[in-house]
């Protein structure tokens, strides 16, 4: 539960923030993006920086319309980062990115953090959970679709999972500028830390199943960064053109090239 902290977890708090002085000194920062776009695999970099704290579960805060939740829950998240030493925390609810404008009007100098994916292949992994293809697509469009408002955002960075791959280094970097932090080459090692955020062991499952998928996202926080680019090959030329006709013109607004280039994909 978000309004709880365990004792151990409390006893932290106190002792860190009366005795070492331990504190928050940075905005609240969230990452938002569709599903399936490595917004975990992101938070799990991000956590091992020796300033930051990841927040373990998605909260969802942003999605009541309770401001005091909202604000009370900030403050929990305050004390998780002093718990563990940590001078500011980040958060990771993937359907923030329908809330932004709700976090900033109630969180004016949140930062935010925006993941963006190859839609062809958010929808190939996406449709192994929930078996349809065209609405995982649906998903991804409305989605970023939703966030457009805020690409140029002052509050806003704005960044690709397949940059993550082709130059981590860089991209860590320019993530970490933008909230005004040093690069920290632990951040490199972040899967050597066991995580159990959304499953209590860090094996892979047997399938990508509904039923499964908390599983698979714990086992690939505790795996070193790999590619996935490029899963949507494995679909057939009729979905992709499915997914190109009905996405098209936003993987190409958002910079990816389509494989079947025509009239009804742009």
């Amino acid at each position: 539960m978000i309004w709880q902290l365990s004792r151990q977890t409390f006893r932290a708090f106190v002792s860190n923030r009366l005795i070492y002085g331990i504190q928050v000194d940075s905005p609240p920062t969230f990452i938002v993006g569709c599903g399936h776009s490595g917004t975990s695999i992101l938070l799990a970099i991000l956590g091992a920086h020796p300033r930051i704290q990841a927040i373990p579960f998605e909260s969802g805060i942003a999605r009541s319309q309770r401001r005091w939740l909202f604000n009370t829950a900030l403050r929990k998240f305050d004390r998780i980062a002093v718990a563990f030493g940590k001078n500011r925390w980040i958060e990771k609810t993937p359907r923030h990115i329908r809330n932004i404008e709700q976090i900033l009007a109630w969180q004016p100098d949140a930062k935010m953090i925006l993941i963006v994916r190859d839609g062809r292949d958010v929808a190939f992994s996406m449709q192994k959970r929930n078996g349809d293809l065209m609405r995982s697509i649906e998903r991804w469009i409305k989605d970023n679709e939703g966030s457009r408002a805020y690409w140029n955002h002052p509050n806003m960075h704005v960044m690709k999972y397949e940059d993550l791959i082709v130059d981590f280094r860089g991209t860590i970097t320019d993530i970490l500028t933008f909230l005004g932090e040093d690069y920290d080459a632990t951040v490199e090692n972040y899967h050597q830390k066991e995580r159990k955020w959304y499953a209590d062991t860090t094996a892979k499952p047997d399938t990508l199943s509904r039923s499964d998928h908390n599983q698979h996202r714990n086992w690939q926080i505790n795996q070193p960064l790999f590619d996935a680019r490029g899963k949507w090959h494995q679909l057939t030329a009729e979905e992709v053109s499915m997914l190109e006709a009905k996405a098209g013109y936003l993987l190409v607004e958002l910079g990816y090239s389509l494989q079947n280039i025509g009239e009804d994909s742009i």
